[in-house]
């Protein structure tokens, strides 16, 4: 195969991924804000999955794209709630349950026993 066939036969295929990951976009952001509740994680989420797709499958049939996309935004979208699991479990031993609404940090005595003027 000569050097022009093998450069169109790419250009040919980026142009197919472009139009297929325009035509998935929208679906799969409003698919990961529902799932997030999130506008700005969803976008982080659908970005991710569609760098992973042309990363790894773009040398894939054009008829594979839409169930490696969809399942690769799954395994994204899982990896945040798992993530998002652990954040919360570190962070719980800071949750206000005090009724005025101070932060346990701000309040916390001083190891040294010193006042805040000094």
């Amino acid at each position: 195969m000569n050097m022009a066939v093998s450069g169109d036969l790419i250009l040919n295929s980026s142009v197919l991924l472009d139009k297929f990951l325009e035509g998935v976009q929208s679906r799969a952001f409003r698919i990961a804000q529902i799932a997030t509740g999130n506008s700005e994680d969803a976008l982080d989420l659908v970005q991710d999955a569609m760098f992973k797709l042309v990363e790894k499958y773009s040398q894939r049939s054009e008829q594979e794209w839409a169930p490696l996309f969809y399942r690769i935004l799954n395994s994204r979208i899982n990896d945040w709630y798992r993530r998002n699991a652990v954040r919360n479990r570190h962070r719980s031993w800071l949750s206000n349950t005090d009724e005025e609404g101070e932060d346990p940090i701000q309040t916390a005595p001083d190891p040294y026993g010193r006042s805040p003027d000094e």
